[in-house]
């Protein structure tokens, strides 16, 4: 007998909505697995929250009772094809009948979406494994359909609304990058004035100024920016100079305000007051002032490059580059290279200038990398983020999935990621390399560590074979006139030594600019807080008018609705002014 799943949502939801209207903790609770997850986006507080487990998601509910926050009214299943119930897996429950669908719900401020997926108990009784609970929108708001960002294109503006985004921008958005440009497309689509401004002379520039053979190394569908898909022409994993040219004509095409060859001056001043920041921006040499009541840091998550203070490094007499500024392998055809470090930057490095005729390579690993195929990596993605799906809908069910779930089905998975690696690993132990649990999630340690892992994309074979050699379980102890010397002793000669050795993170770059009597009210950005979300990111950084945007393609092209919601609930008096949940 084939599963229902339509009656099986219509039966739960329709039991979630009369436990919600009860207002009893324990009606909603077990309505739950005893290990299932609750994920709120704004929902139940102006913040993000993830629980695991009945007594978690108990008192995260008892706790918003008492604030008042727990009005949730009106629910019912979405009208969206791709979001009605299905029958789907569960990857660490292989054997069990899940439903998958999403639902809308009412607040008396708004409005939210969700999602649920549902798992039989032992008794044959479905319950949630996972419910996710997004707010969308604010009422009054004139949102578009959630099936259709994929193809919005916001039309053009007259001179009238770039006039009044020059001189009196509500945000102020730092950095062109990716995050930063999809920040300030979902903020035009909802009538919030945002003016951007780049330090470098042209949009791109950003991408341009990294290593020659970078390329994305997810698929083209993932890294879609927000409202503008890349055509079916480009290739599946874009090259850095693709990007760059791509996200300088979203500018153009998404109509957006965006100020090149300009730089936030240090040290601004906001004024609890009057809500407004008092800023001056270097626009090409010249001073201008302006008012913004919000500024969204969107510099990356990636801070200023980290290059270890290492005695003797003044008598090297060889070149030594950090990774970000390798100009690319074929001018040390012939020469003794060293890199330093052992995650994606490194290998990419390490694999260009094996194959542009470096003499010798050797790789300095100081502890264990997680290392997966290209095609292993983005064959979950490409189940995730389907072409025949509005990318909207793919982000939403995306979203759904707490990161810390998602790290245990990869822990789940560690010997199966094994098993599909065994040539790759087998190279790689041959050649030294120490290499950490199968069970590791790249995408997991990209946004948690901004490190640690690669993407393999033939450096293994290279390193199997012995052309790119790996020192293990070591550091640079100092260096020579000719070389660097390593921690067990070992002299390794060289003539360029390039330190892909990461770099500082979000808040330290900041904290110059923005000076310590901002920076002593915000907390930490990046990381996972103890729910197991992103520190600092699309939500309350603690300084009030402040916000953090970064990520991969994703986190922006979701959480930046969050954050408009989050700049609009502040300015409607939401939020309190110490940018906490209203109590």
């Amino acid at each position: 007998m084939s599963l229902d799943a339509h009656r099986v949502a219509t039966e739960w939801l329709s039991a979630l909505a009369s436990a919600l209207n009860s207002g009893v903790v324990s009606d909603v609770t077990t309505l739950f697995q005893p290990d299932g997850w609750l994920r709120d986006v704004l929902v139940l507080s102006w913040d993000l929250h993830t629980l695991e487990g009945r007594d978690k998601i108990a008192a995260y509910l008892s706790g918003s009772l008492k604030a008042g926050h727990w009005q949730i009214t009106n629910v019912h299943l979405e009208d969206i094809q791709e979001l009605a119930p299905r029958v789907c897996e569960v990857p660490v429950l292989p054997e069990a009948s899940c439903v998958e669908f999403g639902f809308r719900f009412d607040l008396p401020h708004g409005h939210g979406r969700g999602v649920a997926r549902l798992t039989q108990d032992s008794d044959g009784i479905f319950r949630a494994l996972i419910v996710f609970l997004a707010l969308h929108g604010l009422h009054g708001d004139n949102e578009q359909a959630l099936g259709d960002d994929m193809e919005a294109m916001p039309g053009k503006e007259c001179a009238g609304w770039v006039h009044q985004v020059e001189s009196n921008p509500h945000v102020l958005v730092v950095g062109a990058g990716h995050s930063g440009l999809t920040v300030a497309a979902r903020l035009k689509q909802m009538n919030i004035p945002s003016l951007v401004i780049e330090k470098n002379p042209r949009i791109g520039d950003n991408w341009r100024m990294r290593y020659p053979t970078l390329t994305l190394e997810s698929i083209r569908r993932h890294c879609s920016l927000l409202f503008q898909p890349y055509p079916s022409t480009c290739p599946e994993f874009i090259p850095r100079d693709d990007i760059a040219d791509w996200v300088e004509r979203y500018v153009a095409a998404q109509d957006l305000v965006v100020w090149t060859d300009s730089a936030l001056r240090p040290h601004p001043r906001y004024s609890d007051r009057t809500g407004k920041w008092d800023v001056t921006v270097i626009r090409a040499g010249v001073a201008v002032q302006l008012h913004p009541s919000h500024i969204v840091f969107a510099t990356g998550l990636l801070g200023q490059p980290r290059i270890p203070a290492i005695a003797g490094l003044e008598t090297f007499r060889g070149q030594q580059t950090h990774s970000e500024s390798f100009s690319g392998g074929s001018q040390f055809s012939g020469k003794r290279a060293v890199v330093v470090g052992a995650a994606n930057s490194s290998i990419d490095i390490c694999q260009d200038l094996a194959l542009k005729g470096a003499e010798s390579v050797t790789m300095i690993q100081r502890s264990a990398t997680c290392v997966q195929s290209r095609d292993y990596f983005n064959s979950g993605l490409k189940l995730v983020w389907r072409e025949d799906e509005p990318l909207a809908v793919s982000d939403l069910k995306y979203a759904a999935v707490p990161l810390v779930f998602q790290e245990k089905v990869a822990a789940a998975h560690s010997q199966a990621t094994g098993d599909a690696h065994k040539k790759i690993f087998d190279d790689l132990r041959r050649g030294g390399l120490n290499l950490a649990d199968p069970g590791c999630n790249p995408y997991f340690m990209f946004l948690c560590r901004s490190g640690g892992f690669w993407i393999d994309k033939g450096g293994a074979e290279l390193i199997g074979n012995g052309r790119i050699k790996v020192e293990s379980g070591k550091s640079v102890d100092r260096f020579t006139e000719t070389g660097l010397v390593l921690s067990d002793g070992t002299e390794l000669l060289a003539d360029v030594v390039v330190f892909a050795t990461g770099y500082t993170s979000m808040r330290e770059s900041n904290t110059d600019l923005l000076g310590p009597d901002i920076m002593q009210r915000v907390g930490p950005i990046g990381g996972l807080d103890e729910d197991g979300e992103i520190q600092g990111l699309f939500r309350p950084c603690g300084h009030p008018g402040l916000w953090f945007a970064g990520g991969d393609f994703f986190y922006p092209r979701f959480f930046s609705r969050q954050l408009g919601l989050l700049i609009k609930g502040a300015d409607l008096g939401l939020l309190q002014r110490d940018s906490q949940p209203a109590e």
